[in-house]
């Protein structure tokens, strides 16, 4: 016995044939007796969706952060080498007439910073630019609690002496770059 619902559904405790079609338990029926087959999803199928979009959410989430971590090391190199041809170039010229360089200091209770100065020696009185480090970043030469010049000769742009500075993120200080300043005054990057 087939009874219909007034919402188009039909039900039977046994299962019957019905032109050609198989009916099961329950089965939309369309007016003119054809099974209609009903598309929509399962509440597992869209559980399943969400847990997949979270996960891809979080891995995307961690590549991002390490990507701008990475790229803030990056800058910071570029900023850092840029400051400190800015230094030799000044120097070369002999802008105000004397010596120029750039201050790296790793203070063990403050930022990380670095500054433009002018003269032979470093002080806050003839310092004409500081900038801090980016959070992420921080010197791992100089060590903490230490500073480092880097002073450049007039006229010949050569350094008093070679340095070597080293900068690691602080989330993984196993990605690191050097910055050189050799003897012939040559400033790289490794």
């Amino acid at each position: 016995a087939v009874f219909f619902f007034g919402t188009g559904y039909a039900f039977d405790n046994r299962r019957n044939y019905r032109g050609n079609r198989f009916i099961n338990d329950y089965t939309d029926l369309s007016a003119d007796g054809g099974v209609l087959i009903m598309k929509a999803f399962t509440l597992i199928e869209l559980l399943i969706v969400v847990a997949i979009m979270a996960i891809l959410a979080a891995v995307g989430s961690v590549n991002l952060f390490n990507f701008r971590a990475q790229n803030n090391l990056n800058l910071t190199v570029n900023e850092i080498i840029s400051l400190l041809r800015n230094a030799q170039n000044r120097s070369i010229t002999q802008e105000n007439g004397s010596n120029w360089g750039v201050h790296l200091e790793n203070p063990s209770n403050q930022d990380d910073f670095y500054a433009l100065f002018q003269g032979a020696v470093y002080s806050s009185g003839n310092t004409v630019l500081r900038a801090n480090l980016r959070p992420t970043v921080q010197f791992n030469d100089p060590s903490s609690g230490a500073s480092k010049d880097i002073i450049f000769n007039s006229i010949s742009g050569l350094p008093f002496a070679s340095t070597t500075v080293i900068i690691s993120l602080k989330s993984d200080s196993s990605k690191i770059k050097t910055i050189t300043v050799n003897a012939n005054g040559r400033i790289q990057q490794y």
